[in-house]
């Protein structure tokens, strides 16, 4: 276990030996001489920048989500930006105006950090494609607006003012406005991006370990305004300038320990410690090469069969005592995971049965139903047939006693009229059953039936040897009671005219607001009975009669 600990945190005690030895080399240059000094100093800040760049190395394979990868890899890239600054500042540069630009250039790394470390948190437990939002590219305004203040502090000393009287502005200086504007958008992006991290964390650690990314921070806060009291001369403590002289150095020191403090208590989700999650697993799963040879496994894992282990590629495979493999493709090979699915296949098999019971049910239902709608459209049918029985009845018993009468008559001129008359009332039984269909469906009737009923019955006339006419002028939909009615009406004149009429017409149109029909015959039988309240009955003085019937807006005879 010791070992294994040892091992665990190795890098953290790689990590550690790199900064004592850089804190031993920078002790050395304190009480050597050149070229000693310059050496030590230039191998300390290659330790440096060594240990930052591996450490930004090592995001590119320990964090998972690709923005929060990336943001802190350009965390890490400002920090050797940074130390490379202070190196050639130090050690190669010598004219002032360079030394104190790359002075000023410290704030771009000082600046962009707490800003990509506020990126960074705004970006966890988020998807892979995720993108920020537009909006947080406005706080690189303020960041670069700031930059921009401190870069140009020789042309309004806004941030850095130096004396009037100084020959060379370098060292002698205090600060403005503009400096504590720099500092304060600093620590707020910085102590955001910590409270951010803490509410998205989801990890079920204890509050003190939570804590554990404040700590630097508290001292990153302590020591800067250790260092700004010491620059204006009030604060002066040899020891904390031997040991953390180097500002440069130990806000990056610290910068790291906060992130990496960060990521080992769960506030930025990594992919490491694959070995002892594996161990703790209850499931099994094995990860294996593009091969199928096993690399990782859980200790529930069982071997299997590397063909069985390829026929998941094209879905899960059952394999025995209830137990199913599933695979899919990762970066570099493949996870397995296998299933206890018994419970589920009984369930499945008493589903199964289920729905071949429910099966059987619905196929009696479905016959049920057949069965009863066929007897109800049988019922319909006879419905409708009895009503046109009624309604018929008259007819058809006339119609059967022309039949008898046909088929007695002796001369071939009475078998013609005969024939004709029967001509006549079949069409009107045809029209007329017709018509109690059609009603059936719809209590209002399209135009054309009234000509089309109306049409036949004085086709079948002509027959007969009488002149006919028809107009009708109703173009919309007409309520089939009325047209019925109307029906009815010029059917029972044909009936009583046929023997003795040579000419019939027959109008129907709107009339006063109302519906009507006029028929017009020379027959010389006596139609005045058929007056009544809603017929009207006149003939002239040439014996022709004209018989009309109105109906009202509710479709009554007037």
């Amino acid at each position: 276990m010791q070992i294994s600990g040892l091992k665990k945190h190795s890098g953290f005690l790689y990590a550690a030996l790199a900064v004592m030895t850089a804190i031993v080399l920078r002790q050395i240059g304190f009480r050597v001489e050149d070229p000693i000094d310059w050496a030590s100093s230039f191998l300390r800040s290659v330790i440096y920048i060594g240990l930052f760049t591996a450490w930004g190395i090592s995001i590119r394979s320990r964090i998972i989500q690709p923005q929060v990868r990336r943001y802190l890899t350009a965390i890490s890239a400002l920090m050797v930006f940074w130390i490379t600054v202070r190196t050639i500042r130090y050690l190669f540069a010598e004219e002032s105006g360079t030394l104190r630009y790359l002075w000023y250039l410290y704030y771009l790394p000082m600046l962009f950090i707490p800003v990509l470390a506020l990126f960074v948190a705004l970006s966890l437990g988020k998807p892979e494609d995720f993108r920020l939002p537009n909006w947080t590219v406005l706080l690189n305004i303020p960041t670069a607006a700031l930059l921009l203040l401190v870069l140009t502090n020789d042309l309004h000393q806004l941030v850095f003012v130096f004396p009037t009287d100084a020959i060379v502005w370098m060292d002698d200086y205090h600060y403005a406005i503009g400096y504590f504007l720099a500092v304060g958008w600093i620590i707020l992006c910085t102590l955001t991006a910590l409270v951010t991290m803490l509410i998205k964390c989801r990890v079920p650690h204890s509050r003190k370990v939570l804590m554990l990314p404040f700590v630097p921070t508290a001292f990153a806060l302590l020591y800067g305004v250790l260092y700004i009291l010491r620059v204006l001369g009030v604060f002066r403590l040899a020891w904390l300038r031997v040991i953390a002289g180097d500002m440069t150095v130990v806000f990056c020191l610290l910068i790291t320990a906060v992130l990496e403090s960060c990521i080992q208590c769960g506030l930025i989700q990594s992919n490491t410690h694959y070995n002892d999650l594996l161990q703790c697993c209850t499931l099994r799963v094995q990860l294996t090469d593009p091969d199928y040879q096993v690399l990782l496994a859980s200790r529930s894992a069982e071997p299997i069969p590397v063909d069985t282990m390829r026929q998941t590629e094209g879905g899960p495979v059952r394999l025995d005592s209830g137990l199913r493999l599933s695979g899919a493709q990762v970066r570099g090979g493949h996870v397995l995971w296998t299933e206890d699915v018994s419970e589920l296949l009984e369930v499945l098999e008493e589903l199964q049965d289920v729905k071949d019971s429910l099966e059987d049910s619905n196929a009696l239902l479905r016959a049920e139903y057949t069965l009863k709608a066929r007897e109800a459209h049988i019922a319909e049918q006879d419905r409708l047939y009895n009503i046109i029985q009624q309604e018929t009845a008259p007819r058809i018993t006339l119609l059967a006693a022309l039949t008898d009468e046909f088929e007695a008559a002796q001369s071939e001129t009475e078998r013609k009229k005969l024939l004709g008359k029967m001509a006549v009332i079949g069409a009107y039984l045809k029209r007329r059953s017709n018509l109690i269909f059609l009603a059936d469906k719809s209590p209002m009737l399209q135009g054309k039936e009234l000509t089309l009923t109306f049409g036949e019955s004085l086709d079948n006339l002509e027959l007969c040897g009488v002149t006919c006419g028809l107009l009708a002028e109703r173009n919309g939909p007409v309520e089939a009671g009325q047209l019925m009615s109307m029906y009815d009406f010029f059917e029972e004149i044909v009936e009583r005219s046929l023997d003795s009429m040579t000419t019939v017409t027959v109008w129907i149109g709107p009339a006063e607001g109302a519906l009507r029909i006029t028929v017009n015959t020379d027959s010389t039988a006596d139609l005045a009975p058929l007056a009544s309240d809603s017929v009207s009955v006149l003939r002239d003085e040439d014996g022709e009669w004209q018989l009309s019937m109105a109906f009202d807006a509710g479709g009554e005879p007037e």
